[in-house]
């Protein structure tokens, strides 16, 4: 799934399509890259349950047409929440960008395999 992807998805969450909302567009690259760094760890937690490699630090979009090498259960669970978040947030709509916001953290913890434990 590519950042453009994404960004259709979370548009769709507020009945908008493509380019109704050029802030949103113009700002989502930026927004998938924090979001990124947030579901970094459990990115990790499904990298390391299956033994493959995990990654020291997030994956930096420049584009909307960059393809995310996330697990589907981030990229298409969790990530669209976060962006609409992103989204509610830009628009000052307080308590629908926490109603998202909830919905984003939600879905990363539904998508772990595991917690990682520092000690």
């Amino acid at each position: 799934m590519t950042g453009k992807d994404l960004y259709i998805l979370a548009s769709a969450t507020l009945y908008e399509g493509d380019g109704e909302d050029l802030d949103s567009k113009r700002f989502s690259v930026s927004f998938l890259n924090i979001l990124l760094q947030e579901a970094l760890v459990t990115e990790n937690s499904l990298r390391a349950a299956e033994g493959g490699e995990i990654l020291l630090s997030a994956p930096l979009l420049t584009d909307l047409d960059t393809e995310i090498p996330y697990h589907d259960s981030i990229v298409r669970g969790a990530l669209p929440y976060g962006l609409t978040w992103q989204y509610r947030q830009e628009a000052m709509d307080n308590y629908w960008a926490t109603v998202y916001r909830n919905l984003f953290t939600e879905a990363l913890q539904n998508a772990a395999a595991f917690t990682w434990v520092t000690i």
